[in-house]
């Protein structure tokens, strides 16, 4: 895809289930007027969930 300049976030999570911690989540979304989710990690009870997006197509904004 490509390298994008990104904006990290990293929201505040009420005790649950299945996120392990406060910030148990940090999502990359692409800084352009697209606002692509890049990649999402997640710290899970049980292991870790790791998605990194590896294809687009119908972009509007390039």
């Amino acid at each position: 895809m490509g390298t994008y300049e990104t904006m990290l976030f990293t929201p505040v999570m009420p005790p649950n289930k299945l996120f392990k911690g406060e910030y148990p989540v940090t999502v990359w979304i692409s800084d352009d007027a697209n606002k692509i989710p890049l990649k999402i990690k997640a710290k899970l009870v049980v292991g870790a969930l790791h998605m990194d997006l590896v294809e687009a197509s119908g972009i509007r904004n390039k």
